[in-house]
């Protein structure tokens, strides 16, 4: 099971990243960037900036590593605790 932020970033590299990906094809578990859905380095600047806008938080110089973006439930967690430091 998904939970809600992992959802919303499925929808926004399906729907506002121009990778011709649908919902379902978008694996939580799958690599960001080799491999899984292969981002390249336009489209990871692109998710970035999209997160910071839809969940209204900024990453930091040193979220931007391998664990942070290896997949999308590691960049879900990041994005969880942040709007939680928020709140």
């Amino acid at each position: 099971m998904h939970d809600n932020i992992t959802d919303q970033l499925r929808h926004l590299i399906a729907e506002k990243l121009n990778l011709n990906l649908t919902i379902e094809q978008v694996d939580p578990d799958a690599q960001l960037l080799e491999g899984g859905l292969k981002l390249d380095s336009l489209a990871l600047v692109e998710l970035i900036t999209l997160v910071e806008d839809q969940f209204g938080i900024q990453f930091g110089e040193s979220d931007f590593n391998i664990e942070v973006f290896g997949n999308l439930r590691s960049l879900a967690a990041l994005v969880r605790s942040r709007c939680e430091i928020a709140a």
